[in-house]
């Protein structure tokens, strides 16, 4: 099974399990991380979830450094991978990321729930605005906006004087304006 065939059925299961409602969004690709990754899919609501797709083709060879990736961005952490991964990505019992199983005939069945993600980094979350993104949030906090400043050290200033779940509001708020339906 294709990877753009599972992430529909996970939209469909976010959407079956109740966990979308009007105004939230599903983003495709979405780079995170300074554009070095980029998420299969993302799921904004009430929280940001980010899922990893490997298919029967994939191999996790990468894993391992996406999982940091997403955690440093997403409140949830999920990897959907075809069944035949199962064995080595249970093998981190240490990890809080959700597991979701695709058989060879896409039905989809949870291994291992996500845990609220406890790595989220206010530096990292807000390289996914825009620079008159973040000029907004600084004039919304009443920070100085500094347009001789490059975007890396506006984010280190937010980061450094903001609380993590301003950025994240924002962030979240940003995201579902930019990728909801016009």
């Amino acid at each position: 099974m294709k990877p753009d065939i599972i992430r529909e059925k996970l939209r469909q299961w976010v959407e079956a399990m109740g966990h979308h409602r009007s105004g939230d969004v599903f983003i495709d690709e979405l780079c995170i991380i300074d554009k070095t990754n980029r998420a299969d899919l993302v799921h904004a609501n009430g929280k940001l979830c980010g899922f990893e797709i490997k298919s029967e083709s994939d191999t996790l060879k990468r894993w391992p450094d996406q999982r940091i990736a997403y955690k440093l961005v997403f409140d949830e952490v999920w990897i959907c991978c075809h069944r035949k991964h199962a064995p080595r990505v249970l093998l981190d019992e240490t990890d809080d990321s959700g597991i979701i199983i695709v058989d060879d005939f896409g039905s989809l069945a949870v291994l291992r729930p996500a845990k609220q993600n406890r790595h989220l980094d206010g530096y990292h979350l807000s390289g996914l605005l825009w620079r008159e993104e973040l000029d907004r949030l600084c004039r919304k906090h009443d920070l100085p906006v500094v347009r001789a400043e490059k975007i890396k050290q506006t984010r280190e200033r937010l980061s450094a004087l903001l609380p993590l779940d301003a950025i994240r509001h924002e962030v979240l708020t940003v995201l579902k304006a930019r990728y909801g339906k016009s």
